[in-house]
């Protein structure tokens, strides 16, 4: 029977892949269903899931707020690009944060949340066989957005042992073909950071050509120790040619409301606008309010960035005397793990078992590589609940 199960998850694994071959899906390298394959099998099992974010309740004045707009009459459709009053203060958040102004009207617009954002920027940029440069491992939307658009993504692998950008071989794969460089900082999921010699090389490199770049930086306020998020938006002439993505959901836990932006110079917000309004045209009315009366009355970073760290912590704690290998997260809320301490096996492999033998559920990193680089890497979660998160550690430390 365990044979039976470790065979069939692993079959599910790559299902989804063939699937798609099968129907013809431009969608040949998407991951999208493996946190569902791995948090159906964890029920299942009665494993503790250490893959899926378990959030809590959102601030109780915000949800104060959204009743009071849902049940006011702020029930009809939002304009297309955002509620002024929402963007005014995103616009006013960029000034304190990044020193960077920049107009409500003309460079935000807000969207259901980041993946469309994501979605809506590559459509409208990327055509037939452009191509688009991608960091791996990378989170799971960017490669079939690319797909979806006829694009060709160009693969450039973050160098282990600490995940970092090799600008080198970025250079090399740089052609007049190149229409587009996704980065993803702080990087889901392997906590990496850009620093601003960082974001410096790439200024360089695309210096003089058309490139497009997109930054993924939902996570910019989960940042841990002395680290410094560097975004896009504190260098000008990167910012010029750049689409900068975040998202409420993370910050306030609350990513059922699906309410994100993007930051873009006007050329480039204008451009993505005319896509955004038939693709979405219109995000949540009455949130749109609650968010924007929220984020007036000032929010506390430094608390979001204690708690999570706090949750980190717990998570070093725990593993620190284990045979897991921690590979340093500098921000996100997710830890990856080195088992080959432990076994020699892929980590499509391990995972199962760990499901199945030690009731336990973490990621399989490979999953995030278009090949399935396996480096014996894991990861988990640490966006859950104390009590939950310590049932899962508690077992994890022992094997």
């Amino acid at each position: 029977m365990a044979e039976i199960f470790h065979e069939n998850l692993i079959c599910k694994f790559t299902l989804i892949f063939k699937s798609a071959l099968m129907f013809g899906n431009k969608l040949k390298d998407t991951t999208k269903d493996l946190f569902s394959i791995i948090t159906d099998k964890a029920s299942e099992m009665d494993a503790i899931n250490l893959v899926q974010p378990r959030y809590s309740d959102c601030p109780k004045k915000l949800a104060s707020l959204a009743n009071q707009y849902i049940t006011g009459a702020y029930n009809h459709y939002a304009p297309p690009y955002g509620v002024y009053e929402l963007r005014k203060q995103i616009a006013a958040k960029i000034q304190t944060d990044y020193q960077r102004q920049v107009d409500p009207i003309s460079e935000i617009t807000i969207t259901a949340g980041a993946n469309q954002a994501v979605y809506t920027a590559i459509s409208t940029l990327v055509s037939e066989e452009d191509e688009v440069v991608v960091f791996e491992p990378a989170y799971k939307s960017y490669v079939p957005s690319i797909q979806n658009a006829g694009g060709r993504p160009i693969y450039v692998p973050l160098k282990m042992p600490d995940y970092h950008i090799d600008w080198s071989e970025l250079q090399k794969v740089i052609n007049p073909r190149t229409k587009m460089i996704v980065i993803n900082t702080p990087h889901n999921p392997t906590g990496t950071l850009l620093s601003q010699n960082d974001l410096v090389r790439l200024r360089k490199i695309v210096n003089g050509t058309n490139i497009t770049i997109l930054s993924d930086e939902v996570f910019e306020h989960f940042i841990f120790g002395d680290h410094e998020h560097q975004s896009i938006l504190q260098i000008p002439e990167l910012y010029q040619r750049s689409i900068v993505v975040s998202s409420f959901g993370k910050l306030f836990n609350i990513p059922g409301w699906k309410i994100g932006y993007c930051i873009a110079p006007e050329k480039l917000s204008h451009e993505i606008q005319k896509t955004h309004t038939f693709q979405i045209n219109s995000v949540n009315t009455p949130l749109q309010h609650a968010l924007a009366d929220y984020l007036q009355e000032g929010m506390d970073v430094q608390a979001i960035k204690d708690k999570y760290e706090a949750k980190k912590d717990l998570v070093q704690q725990y593993l620190r005397n284990s045979k897991f290998k921690m590979i340093e997260s500098r921000g996100s809320y997710f830890q990856l793990l080195k088992f080959d301490a432990i076994s020699q096996k892929k980590d499509t492999e391990f995972v199962p078992e760990l499901i199945k033998d030690h009731k336990v559920a973490l990621f399989p990193l490979s999953f995030y590589y278009h090949d399935f680089v396996d480096n014996h890497v894991v990861g988990l979660s640490f966006a859950q609940p104390d009590d939950h998160l310590k049932k899962g550690l508690e077992i994890l430390k022992d094997i």
